[in-house]
């Protein structure tokens, strides 16, 4: 294949890593320095074939995640405290193409 300099420059950046960064094949169960002992290893786990999975797993909206972790309930009132705010509407921005009066 013949590449003009530019695209072949191009090409090869895209191979490059910034600095501070380290490819991840160098650390972890492949590394060369632990690759004997892990590889084994990871066989003879996956061979168990034992997969941790919860069955019917629902998904926590981040208002139950909110209202678990810190104690915050969004739902409710912020002015009384006691009644439950619902969603009614979805109210999308306003885009308007002049600017306002004041910044004219």
């Amino acid at each position: 294949m013949t590449l003009k300099a530019d695209e072949f420059i191009r090409r090869f950046l895209l191979h490059v890593l910034p600095s501070h960064y380290v490819r991840m094949r160098h650390f972890g169960l492949l590394a060369n320095r632990n690759r004997k002992n892990t590889i084994p290893l990871c066989r003879e786990i996956l061979s168990s074939g034992k997969t941790v999975t919860k069955e019917n797993a629902r998904q926590e909206t981040w208002q139950e995640q909110l209202l678990r972790i810190c104690g915050i309930d969004v739902t409710r009132c912020p002015v009384c405290q006691k009644g439950r705010m619902f969603r009614i509407a979805l109210l999308l921005p306003y885009r308007c193409n002049s600017p306002p009066e004041l910044f004219r």
